[in-house]
Formats: C-alpha cells, sequence, structure tokens
C-alpha cells in the first residue's frame, strides 16, 4: 500500500505483448477497471480466476466512496504481480497489495491479493478501503488513509453508508 512516483508507465510494460487486458468504461470522463494477466495470450478470454477476482474487487469498490474518473489496474496474476513491484523498484517479494498513483489518478491492484488476502494476514476490504482512502484525502499519508479505512470499515460506520462519488 505504498506509492512510487511515475507509475503510469508501468501499465504500459505490464500490458507489453503476452498480457491480456480488458477494460470496461463509461463515456467521456470516467473510470475504467483493467484487468491484466501474463497467462493469456492476446486475443483471448480473461481466465476465470481474473473474473472472479474483478468481481471480488467490485464487490468492495461499491462499499465506499469512490472517485467518478479513476483508472484501476488489477493485475491478476503473481508473475505480472513481480513484475510490477520490479518495475516500480520494489522487491518481488514486498507484502504490497496494491499502489496509488495520485497525480496519474490510477491505482494498481494485486488481484492474488484481494482474493486470497486473508491468508496474507489482510482482508481484501482493507486493502481497498485504504487505497479508496489515499484517494478520498490525496494523500500518501500512510496514517490518515490507515485512519480513514479503519472507520470506513468498522460495521455501521455513518460515514461508509452510500457510495456517493468523491469527484476525486
Amino acid at each position: 500500500m505504498k506509492k512510487t512516483v511515475g507509475l503510469g508507465w508501468i501499465a504500459l510494460l505490464l500490458l507489453a505483448p503476452g498480457a491480456l487486458s480488458q477494460t470496461a468504461r463509461g463515456g467521456g470522463r470516467h473510470t475504467d477497471i483493467r484487468i491484466v494477466s501474463s497467462l493469456a495470450a492476446d486475443g483471448q478470454p480473461v481466465p476465470e480466476n481474473c473474473r472472479q477476482q474483478a468481481h471480488v474487487f467490485a464487490e468492495s469498490l461499491v462499499r465506499y466512496p469512490r472517485p467518478t474518473f479513476w483508472h484501476w489496474v488489477l493485475v491478476c496474476d503473481q508473475a505480472g504481480w513481480r513484475r510490477f513491484l520490479r518495475l516500480s523498484g520494489r522487491g518481488e517479494e514486498d507484502p504490497i497489495y496494491a499502489s496509488t498513483d495520485l497525480a496519474g489518478r490510477t491505482t494498481y491492484l494485486r488481484g492474488t491479493g484481494l482474493s486470497n488476502a486473508g491468508d496474507f494476514g489482510v482482508e481484501m476490504d482493507e486493502v481497498v478501503a485504504h487505497e479508496l482512502a489515499h484517494i478520498r484525502l490525496n494523500s500518501q499519508d500512510e496514517s490518515k488513509a490507515r485512519a480513514l479505512a479503519r472507520r470506513w470499515t468498522r460495521t455501521g460506520d455513518e460515514t461508509r453508508r452510500g457510495t456517493a462519488n468523491t469527484g476525486n
């Protein structure tokens, strides 16, 4: 859940030949969710595990205030996530589940971390809420993002009710 400046170019490298990408978009200023898998050939359908990860992500995303214009990159296999970590200057085994580039309006998510987050000692909902908190606060301050995400994930918290867009 750390940030590295200038991650926008990494999406292009992740989408190099051999990586599969599918995007869902609205018109005009939009939010898009890009699914990236290094396990499928170009033109092939998204693997079932990627579709499952996207579903888990979408279920979490709609629970919290979210931006109207944002790019989400779901890297749905371990090889792709290790490549992302390496390209962003991190160790391939770093326990990072997501990374938000505020300037680039893009969040990268470790798909396997979302579907198996409990296995890693963190819940998927916490990862999504944490990254959304960074976006809402427009800040890379981990303690502030952690505090807002905790408030949102607490059962019955009024600040979580509804899914009004933040406008970011």
